[in-house]
């Protein structure tokens, strides 16, 4: 049975009460077992309540779930994007073409602005590094890189590859203090049942002055609002928590981490799955729709302007 309005739960970020908000299934698979959300009457934090057990929370996730598809090769990164992180991101190293060479200035104003800054020798940790890929373009630019991933199949994946992966949670890595100069954690904090621990043991990990990148659904999207429990970024049940960019923050500031950079993007992709979830289409995805489409750049523009897009984009230095 679902959970009621007048329901509430212990908040995992800052343990006030939470209230329950709504009941979702698994849209993804198409399963349909319901799982109860709550939202924090504090720092807003939206819940899975009760938290799943470790077994329950493997299986949310199987063989086939797409992000541990194997690939061989990086995508291939443009002459234009190495002049951008040449010019702009302290990769001196970098070989380019002069003409790319003279447009990058005006180029990064517009494009690759998630890039990362370059450390010379640095060394970085992808934390849930599924099938490898960011530690393979990292390592083609210059990082020294080390992964952390849970799923077996996926890190015999990596590691045939020759990438150095851990298998388990960033607690059983074991990994020694100030080893880190870069920690990029991309849609996985909120997978995990306890982030409080997770980004204490982030900021143990980190060297001073290192950088941590979180990349998370945002609870206070405009798509949310709109789509409620068949917004795609929910992704229930494998989401237990779901994050603002304020207490993100707060979270991170326990730990000595500053926020340096913070952006709220969006892709029409989500709001895209969005309509498709809604109306349950299944014979015609909405992104083949040139009308859904179109309704979706709009989407992103109100996003962008209202500064509610669906996908917070952050950066924390190591105090």
């Amino acid at each position: 049975m679902p959970g009621s309005q007048n329901d509430i739960a212990a908040c995992p970020l800052c343990g006030s009460s939470g209230r329950f908000t709504y009941a979702g299934r698994d849209l993804l698979l198409d399963r349909s077992e319901t799982y109860d959300y709550y939202q924090c009457a504090v720092c807003h934090a939206v819940f899975q309540h009760p938290t799943p057990d470790a077994d329950t929370i493997a299986s949310f996730y199987p063989e086939t779930y797409s992000v541990y598809s194997q690939e061989r090769q990086p995508k291939k990164r443009r002459h234009l994007e190495n002049a951008v992180l040449k010019s702009s991101y302290g990769y001196a190293h970098l070989r380019v073409p002069l003409l790319y060479r003279l447009v990058a200035p005006l180029a990064s104003t517009l494009l690759y602005k998630d890039s990362i800054y370059y450390k010379p020798n640095g060394r970085a940790l992808d934390i849930g590094c599924a099938n490898g890929r960011l530690m393979r373009s990292l390592e083609s630019i210059g990082w020294r890189c080390e992964g952390v991933e849970f799923n077996a199949i996926a890190v015999e994946k990596c590691r045939a590859l020759g990438l150095t992966v851990h298998h388990g949670d960033l607690e059983s890595a074991a990994l020694p203090a100030a080893s880190f100069d870069l920690i990029t954690v991309r849609h996985v904090i909120e997978h995990l049942p306890n982030p409080n621990a997770f980004i204490k043991e982030t900021g143990r990990l980190l060297r001073p002055h290192g950088w941590l990148l979180i990349m998370t659904p945002n609870s206070q999207a405009l798509g949310r609002k709109w789509f409620r429990e068949h917004w795609f970024a929910n992704d229930v049940p494998r989401h237990l928590v779901l994050f603002s960019s304020s207490n993100l923050h707060t979270l991170a500031s326990r730990s000595g981490l500053v926020p340096r950079i913070t952006r709220l993007n969006t892709t029409p992709k989500i709001i895209l799955n969005s309509i498709d979830y809604k109306t349950g289409s299944t014979g015609r995805p909405s992104r083949k729709s040139k009308l859904r489409r179109l309704l979706a750049k709009l989407y992103v523009l109100t996003a962008k302007v209202t500064r509610k897009g669906d996908e917070i984009y952050v950066i924390y230095e190591k105090a």
